[in-house]
């Protein structure tokens, strides 16, 4: 019988935030350095048993096991659900995305399916919503492309960031939270209108007439998204968002530190740069509906592309995210790249507690 461990391994231009690396890396590996699927799920499900992975997600931030000896989906699905459920989470239900992504086995969906000219800037996965997962599972099954890295950035490195510049307006930001509002269109190209299955028509069936399909439908943006929604002339579904973006990661029972948890940086390069004919987002302000001036969401935007480690991956790999520390982007790239993605949640979780000044 092979014997695993993990070792832990070097990322090139990995940061460190409170004096720890993020994220942190580990080899999967084994006495004669071949290793069954059936040895990797006990294994995980031991280490998991044990509060491995969230203890090193606490400290890290994001993990990256590598060399895990396979790109079937099938059994990636098995080592991140043995991940998961070991660590007492169960799977996150998606619900209001704002891009197409295609089931792939019960785990396991794609990621955005957008071009892959297109960057993805920085967003805590669902951050603007009621709902949103604790932990983020990425695998990559094919990686045979010129660029393609995922970004992500450190919400603590995030706030000490801007704060070090702009104290004021983090002090702002927290007091008087923040405020989007998006569009779900009734007729989309891509798979994101809002009664598609991923956004909120999971639970639509096609003989049903629309006022069915949209007393359905309004049923999960209120529980998932926000209580405040209408329908346009057009059929279309208008949701404001209202959040508090910097929060309180706790560390231990006595200590915590500020964290920037949102998605301001994606949703503001969505209302600076993209055609008006493509915009999901038709406003991003302060919660009191005041604007937030343009130099502070400028500063938002770049330092989220300056502060962020570039994941390279590997066939096989399988990075973990704690969605409340740390976002995530996509860079652009050529080739051939294939990314799954897996949302899970912590069971009977606490309030992620905002912060204040």
């Amino acid at each position: 019988m092979t014997v695993l461990k993990l070792e832990r391994i070097n990322l090139p231009e990995a940061h460190v935030f409170r004096g720890e690396e993020f994220p942190a890396a580990y080899d999967v590996k084994n006495d004669d350095g071949r290793h069954s699927s059936a040895e990797v799920i006990a294994y995980l499900n031991e280490l998991g048993s044990t509060g491995f992975f969230r203890e090193e997600l606490k400290k890290h931030g994001a993990i990256v096991l590598r060399n895990t000896g396979t790109t079937d989906p099938e059994i990636l699905s098995e080592y991140v659900r043995a991940i998961g459920e070991s660590s007492g989470e169960e799977q996150f239900v998606q619900t209001g995305v704002t891009a197409k992504r295609t089931i792939i086995t019960d785990v396991l969906s794609t990621a955005n399916e957008g071009p892959s000219e297109n960057t993805i800037h920085q967003h805590n996965e669902f951050s603007r919503f009621n709902k949103y997962p604790t932990t983020l599972f990425f695998v990559c099954t094919r990686y045979d492309a010129e660029g393609g890295t995922t970004p992500i950035v450190h919400g603590g490195e995030f706030f000490e960031k801007i704060d070090q510049k702009y104290p004021k307006f983090l002090t702002e930001l927290a007091d008087r939270g923040l405020y989007m509002r998006q569009t779900w269109a009734n007729v989309s190209p891509n798979h994101t209108a809002w009664h598609d299955f991923f956004c909120f028509g999971r639970d639509l069936r096609p003989e049903e007439d629309l006022k069915t399909r949209q007393e359905k439908a309004a049923k999960l943006v209120r529980e998932f998204v926000s209580e405040d929604f209408e329908w346009d002339d057009n059929n279309n579904l208008i949701v404001g968002q209202h959040s508090r973006p910097i929060r309180k990661y706790k560390v231990s029972d006595s200590e915590s530190y500020p964290a920037f948890f949102n998605s301001i940086a994606t949703y503001y390069a969505d209302v600076k740069y993209s055609p008006p004919d493509s915009k999901k987002t038709s406003a991003l302000s302060y919660d009191d509906l005041q604007p937030i001036p343009t130099e502070y969401l400028d500063e938002v935007l770049q330092q989220s592309i300056d502060l962020a480690y570039h994941h390279q991956w590997k066939e096989g790999d399988i990075a973990i995210v704690d969605n409340y520390q740390v976002s995530h982007g996509r860079d652009p790239w050529k080739g051939d790249r294939k990314l799954l993605v897996s949302m899970w949640d912590q069971k009977n979780k606490p309030e992620y507690e905002p912060w204040v000044r």
